[in-house]
């Protein structure tokens, strides 16, 4: 089984790598508590789900992030240092088609959508263009390091398990 820490560890390297060569990293601020239970409401609200307690842990390392074509949408909406969209602006976005109604999208990679499906209670790896679902998984932190993998968005990889 995937272990998120495992996971944000492995961001965290990834995100020092790029300050040492860069100066400066992928990782956003953390989403504050008041931005996580502002988070809660509205997704009880106008998702009708609880968010995964794994993406919040994420949430609370950085509020969104995007690296090397993997977006992971933030509590809210940013416009800086790049745009990232906020998970529940993102997600009443796509369920103006009826077809979305059956996800909660919580990220996107040029192949893929990390969603949860909840008609059937899984995370699921999407494929971008079809929205076929491709594999199903009982975490996100799963659903993350299968497409952490895959997409080669990590080097090295976090986990292989």
């Amino acid at each position: 089984m995937t272990d998120i820490n495992q996971i944000l560890a492995s961001l965290k390297r990834k995100n020092n790598e790029e300050i040492q060569t860069y100066e400066e990293g992928f990782l956003l601020a953390p989403a504050s508590s008041q931005e996580l239970e502002q988070l809660t409401k509205l997704s009880e609200k106008y998702l009708k789900q609880p968010l995964s307690p794994e993406y919040v842990e994420c949430l609370q390392l950085s509020d969104g992030f995007s690296l090397n074509g993997l977006n992971i949408y933030g509590a809210t909406e940013k416009l800086d240092p790049y745009f990232l969209p906020g998970i529940v602006q993102v997600n009443l976005a796509f369920w103006q088609e009826d077809f979305h109604r059956q996800y909660i999208y919580y990220g996107d990679e040029s192949q893929y959508r990390l969603a949860f499906d909840i008609k059937n209670k899984k995370y699921v790896c999407l494929d971008q263009n079809n929205h076929k679902a491709l594999q199903f998984f009982d975490s996100f932190g799963q659903l993350l390091n299968a497409v952490i993998i895959e997409a080669r968005i990590l080097n090295p990889l976090p986990f292989f398990g």
